[in-house]
């Protein structure tokens, strides 16, 4: 299977909204005191299936589209840890 470039826009433009709604839900839960609801997990789960949905990609993309797919997996990543982190660190603290 070969990357095709609207293959890398798809997963590029869907990895940019679960970055949006990951911002979304870090800001909600930070203003509501670090409540955790159903949402934020949600998202952490979309987050994980972007993850691995670029793992895959990357395997069959060209040079240049897995610069572009490394790029926004370190952003994905990078959310990911936030939550997790945001998460341990409220479950520490209940």
């Amino acid at each position: 299977m070969v990357a095709t470039r609207e293959s890398v826009d798809n997963i590029i433009q869907q990895a940019n909204q679960c970055i949006e709604n990951a911002e979304e839900q870090l800001d909600i839960s930070n203003r509501n005191g670090y409540e955790i609801n159903s949402e934020y997990s949600n998202v952490q789960r979309e987050l994980a299936n972007v993850e691995n949905e670029i793992r895959k990609l990357m395997d069959s993309a060209s040079h240049q589209q897995r610069d572009q797919l490394h790029r926004i997996h370190l952003v994905v990543t990078n959310y990911m840890n936030d939550m997790v982190l945001d998460h341990i660190q409220l479950n520490k603290y209940e």
